[in-house]
């Protein structure tokens, strides 16, 4: 264990560093994105230094890559949420807060051919509130959507 820990500190170093954001990425980060994409047989994994930081970048790039992509978003999804949509720049449809009827009536009225991702918080951040997760996903998949949970 010693000669471990001495290995990694003449590595790395010692100081409590930072997050790779700001400590930059080492072969740790890539060692362990290569074990996890082989993990779940995938062709590559990325690590994000927190919560907000997954939300943020994955849903401004799947969003924004997409060519149309509507977007269906919970009321009072989390910032890291609405950040990330706000930077995808995709068009966004805001539904009332767990409230199915009203996606349901928002998702309607979209051509069904356009590319649709149904974004919501499974305990909603804000209030601890469950959302109804299995009634979203069916009313999602009868209109094409993806669900983003």
């Amino acid at each position: 264990v010693l000669a471990a820990m001495k290995s990694a500190v003449e590595e790395c170093g010692a100081g409590s560093g930072g997050s790779r954001n700001i400590g930059g990425t080492n072969h740790y980060h890539v060692a362990l994105e290569a074990e996890l994409a082989a993990l779940h047989g995938k062709q590559d994994a990325v690590l994000f230094t927190s919560g907000y930081s997954a939300n943020e970048g994955a849903l401004s790039v799947l969003a924004g890559r997409i060519d149309d992509c509507a977007v269906f978003s919970d009321q009072l999804n989390h910032a890291s949420i609405i950040d990330g949509l706000r930077h995808s720049g995709a068009e966004k449809f805001i539904y009332r807060h767990n409230d199915c009827a009203h996606l349901e009536k928002l998702l309607s009225g979209v051509d069904p051919q356009r590319p649709k991702l149904v974004v919501t918080e499974s305990v909603h951040s804000m209030r601890g509130d469950i959302a109804p997760l299995a009634e979203i996903a069916d009313i999602a998949k009868r209109y094409g959507a993806v669900t983003f949970v």
